[in-house]
């Protein structure tokens, strides 16, 4: 009897936080720039979590999360558009060429206080957080290349 019971409170103590786990996608290198009081943007480092369970997306310090900055909390229903732009620019040096693009995010938003929030995403993780915003917002980002 005592058997039965420890094996079913060590299950309990295993299943319990797969069960009650949130699911929550995250992204990290994730650059995010906030504008102050003076007008002036600034960037903080972030990564960008979007949970189901709570059908929002957040953009948190990148180390410590939420306990340490939260810089947005986009509804996922309140989403208006997604607008993903590449900035390519030269090299300069030695060899004139093509560098790597700069990949940027605008997220346009009635619940954001200035309508909208530019991120700059990581090159090695973009396809995917794209990929996984259009799923969960069933949105289609626009693509704008700037020089």
């Amino acid at each position: 009897m005592t058997g039965r019971f420890i094996a079913l409170v060590t299950l309990s103590t295993l299943a319990a936080p797969t069960v009650f786990a949130a699911d929550v996608l995250e992204f990290r290198k994730v650059d995010v720039f906030i504008t102050d009081e003076d007008g002036d943007e600034k960037k903080k480092d972030a990564r960008l979590e979007i949970d189901t369970d709570a059908y929002e997306i957040r953009l948190v310090d990148e180390k410590r999360g939420a306990t340490r900055a939260t810089y947005a909390v986009i509804p996922i229903d309140r989403i208006a558009a997604l607008v993903y732009e590449v900035e390519l620019g030269t090299r300069w040096g030695g060899v004139v060429g093509v560098r790597p693009g700069t990949h940027w995010l605008t997220i346009k938003s009635e619940a954001l206080p200035s309508g909208f929030l530019r991120v700059r995403l990581d090159k090695d993780n973009q396809r995917e957080l794209r990929f996984a915003l259009r799923a969960v917002t069933g949105l289609i980002d626009d693509l704008a290349t700037l020089k």
